[in-house]
Parts: C-alpha cells; sequence; structure tokens
C-alpha cells in the first residue's frame, strides 16, 4: 500500500472478453448491492424511476474534483433520480460486510471501454443524517482496479481491501469509462460489525419487511399475515388502524406497527438490527424478524383503505372526448362537483404512463371549472385519472376517462370524424381517426375508391389502422 493508502489491483473477469457493440455503457455495482439495485430488487423502497434504471446513474468523470455536484452524489446529479439522494441513518437497507479483502463486482447492461473501477468510503464519524458530500468520503480512493482502457465482460469482479470501520458506512463505486467524459456513480450501504465486541451470535432471521411505500389516512388499517409451510397463521397477526394523518405519513405508520408487533408477539420482533443483535422500530423501513429455529418462513403487510363515507362523491361534467391541439399545445376543460369535503386532482397520461399535464384543487361541497393544460403535445389517445381524497377519512375516489388529442396544425383541416359521412369520401377527402388523433387524405382515383369501403367485419382499408390502410390513405 503506498503514502496515499489506498491499493491497486487487477480485474480478474468473469468472463472473456466480448466484441465492442454500438450501445453506450450502462452497468450497476452488484456486490456489494447498490442502493439503487436495491430498489429494483424490493430491498429498498420508494425510490422512484431508479428502480427500473439502476444501470443508469451516469455523471461527468473526475470525482472528487468534479462529477456529481454535493448532495446529488447517490443519484448521479441526474433529477429523475434525486430520490436516492435521502440520507437518514435509518432510510436505507444495509448489507453487512467487514475490514479486510473483499469482493466488488459489477453487472454491465451495456459494456463501454473502461479506465478504472475506484472505490471510496466514508470517514469514521461522518454524519448519516446529511446528504452526501466529498466532505463525507476519504479523498483518496481505498481500492483503484485498473481496467485496461478494454472493453470489460459483462460482469466483472476484483479484490478490494476495505479498511477498519465500524457501524454504518457508504461505498461510493465509480466506474470510469475509457472513450466517454462519463463516469457511473452508485453507493453502497453497509454495515460493519463494531471491531471492539465480538460478534453477536444470531439469534433472529429476517421474513419480512415493513416499507414505507405510502401515506395513510385515518381509518385506514394496515396488518401482517404470517405464513408457514402450512399456510397462514392469522393467530400471529397484528393489526393497526391509523388514527390521523400524521400517524399515517409514510415513515410514521411503519414506525408504529412495529411496536406493536414487538409488543404483541413474543416471537416476531420488528425494527432495525444493530451490531449487537439487538432490534428496535425506527422511522421509515423496518425488517420483521422471526428467531432461528421458527417455523415461519415469510410475513406480509396487507393495507386496507377506509371506505367511502356514504353520499361522498365526485362529480364530472363538461368533458369532451377529443381536444384539438393548436401551436403544439392542448388544453383540456372540464367541471367537477364534490359531494364532501376533498382534495381533487386530474392528471394526463400518455401511452407509455407518463404524465403530460396535472392540476389540482380543494373543494368542500362545491364545484369548479378546470382547465389542464398540455405542453408539446402530440396527437393520440391520453387517460385522464380524476381521484378526490375525502378528508378526515382514506377513502380515495378514482375516476378515469379516454380522451383524444388530435391535430397540431389549424383546427378545421378535416372534413369528416372516421367513419362519419363514410358514403360521401372522395378523392381528397380528409378525415380524423379518433383512435390516433392523425388526419388521413384519401388518395386520387381509381385508389379512391377503396375509401368508402369499410365495416367493423370488414376494416382493411380504415385509416391509420387497417392492414392495406396505406393503398386507400395518405397520412396528413
Amino acid at each position: 500500500m503506498d503514502s496515499k493508502q489506498f491499493s491497486r489491483t487487477s480485474l480478474t473477469f468473469a468472463a472473456g472478453l466480448v466484441l465492442a457493440g454500438q450501445a453506450l455503457a450502462h452497468g450497476y455495482m452488484s456486490m456489494p448491492e447498490s442502493r439503487g439495485l436495491l430498489c429494483r430488487s424490493g430491498g429498498n423502497s420508494n425510490c422512484g424511476a431508479v428502480q427500473w434504471e439502476p444501470q443508469s446513474l451516469e455523471a461527468p468523470s473526475g470525482f472528487p474534483d468534479r462529477g456529481p455536484a454535493d448532495g446529488s452524489i447517490a443519484g448521479a446529479n441526474l433529477a429523475q433520480f434525486s430520490p436516492l439522494d435521502e440520507q437518514t441513518s435509518s432510510r436505507w437497507t444495509k448489507r453487512a460486510i467487514s475490514a479486510g479483502p473483499q469482493t466488488f463486482s459489477w453487472t454491465l447492461t451495456a459494456n463501454h471501454v473502461a479506465r478504472n473501477f475506484r472505490y471510496y468510503i466514508t470517514k469514521q464519524g461522518w454524519n448519516a443524517n446529511a446528504k452526501l458530500t466529498r466532505a463525507a468520503f476519504e479523498n483518496q480512493p481505498f481500492c483503484v482496479a485498473d481496467a485496461g482502457m478494454r472493453q470489460p465482460p459483462k460482469l466483472v469482479s476484483h479484490t478490494c481491501v476495505v479498511p477498519p470501520r465500524t457501524g454504518y458506512q457508504i461505498i461510493l463505486g465509480v466506474w470510469e469509462i475509457g472513450d466517454t467524459p462519463n463516469s457511473f456513480y452508485n453507493v453502497a450501504d453497509v454495515q460493519f460489525q463494531d471491531g471492539s465486541t465480538p460478534p453477536a451470535i444470531p439469534t433472529w432471521s429476517a421474513k419480512g419487511m415493513l416499507f414505507p411505500s405510502v401515506d395513510l389516512q385515518a381509518g385506514d388499517k394496515v396488518a401482517t399475515r404470517v405464513f408457514d409451510a402450512s399456510g397462514e397463521r392469522p393467530e400471529l397477526q397484528t393489526r393497526l388502524t391509523i388514527g390521523n394523518a400524521t400517524d399515517g405519513e409514510r415513515n410514521t405508520w411503519p414506525f408504529l406497527l412495529a411496536t406493536r408487533i414487538n409488543a404483541e408477539q413474543p416471537n416476531v420482533r420488528a425494527g432495525q438490527m444493530a451490531t449487537d443483535g439487538s432490534i428496535a422500530p425506527a422511522r421509515g423501513q423496518n425488517e420483521v424478524f422471526v428467531r432461528k429455529d421458527s417455523p415461519i418462513n415469510r410475513i406480509e403487510v396487507q393495507i386496507d383503505k377506509a371506505p367511502t363515507p356514504p353520499g361522498v362523491d365526485l362529480l364530472i361534467s363538461g368533458l369532451a372526448g377529443q381536444y384539438p391541439i393548436a401551436n403544439g399545445q392542448a388544453a383540456l376543460t372540464f367541471s367537477l362537483t364534490a359531494v364532501g369535503d376533498m382534495d381533487v386532482s386530474a392528471s394526463l397520461f400518455d401511452k407509455n404512463g407518463q404524465t403530460k399535464g396535472m392540476t389540482s384543487t380543494v373543494l368542500n361541497n362545491s364545484g369548479v371549472n378546470l382547465r389542464l393544460v398540455v405542453e408539446k403535445a402530440q396527437a393520440g389517445v391520453y387517460q385522464l385519472v380524476i381521484k378526490g381524497a375525502v378528508k378526515g377519512s382514506g377513502a380515495l375516489i378514482q375516476k378515469t376517462y379516454e380522451v383524444n388529442l388530435f391535430g397540431g396544425g389549424p383546427v378545421g383541416n378535416f372534413e369528416y370524424k372516421f367513419p362519419e359521412g363514410i358514403k360521401s369520401y372522395k378523392a381528397g377527402t380528409r378525415v380524423l381517426q379518433p383512435k390516433n388523433g392523425a388526419v388521413y387524405e384519401c388518395k386520387p382515383w381509381p385508389q379512391s375508391g377503396f375509401c368508402g369501403q369499410w365495416s367493423p367485419a370488414a376494416p382493411q382499408f380504415e385509416p391509420g389502422t387497417g392492414r392495406n390502410w396505406q393503398e386507400a390513405w395518405i397520412a396528413r
């Protein structure tokens, strides 16, 4: 080990080299499991978009001089991954680790040329309840694995000597790409055994998790469901009814449920396990443990929303089936009437489930005219989801409608909405296809004869959707 107190180690490839491809590099640290990977596998919850893209935490190279900004290190300075930047001592699942030689692995979903893999660790005594900054980490990596400016295999492993630490620490893994100016940044939450005391003999085994997944309302109920090899054990169930909105906050009710489990179930414990083997409830995520010799093999959580109070409703009127796009913008107008006191939201989703517009209001036995604006609108079919969260209860009213956005040019650039007026279609006739919001023009003779040939049983010439539509129509 040199004067900078970090070791260099050679990569041990887990598979043969593969041919260079055209895809951009992407990958994640898989041993120890990164925070983002645990979001995908279910070990962490309430993570946002990273649960689908743990391989995409990419930022400029050069850490610690450059790279993601302080406070945004875990999320690689990317807004869509900012939930990873939340930092408390109890927020994230931790993996056990010890000082000395340890295997580190990366899974590369698109493997570009690599310069190196580097590993940084937090300083002893770092503040685990503040967002990650450079000051929290040792300035020098404890391990640098030279990748030789070659394309690595899709699973790459190497051995690093982890420095002594105690308690909760974070390891920052950096995969520096060799042929782009970027690197991939992954943090792993790890737990060291306190070297001053011998390791506790494990007497408890984790069989479930209390995820802080959603906020609950007064009247909602949450309960454990306990199973062994023969099926469910209802006598071991623990129930909690939410009394108010404060108790229903997503980081509070798991603590309350864990506390009740520990009070009612002598052979089950819920909370976070310390290095001495003790288990205590905490705000946020809590594990559920059973004794090592217990026949229980899993524990689930069931949430029951409070029923809608009698007479409460959310009424929608004036909603059209289609809205035009003008100058790249569409505006949905409709009226809402609340029977009861509720927080109301309206969101428009495209076919990929992406939110394209939203608005909200508060109604107490009253009505309002709403206008939901869609910027950079594109023609197509959308889902409008209107929700009313009833105050004073956990009730939620949801209504979903299909709406069509059409055009993109001047309004009125079609004569008919297909299949209206189908007997009048001739060369040059323009129609709106409500299924995709596009406009089509009937081709000149002789193909124009196909434009009026349509029925639900024979839709082959239907504009934009029939298998032979291009024989009759021109997309406009």
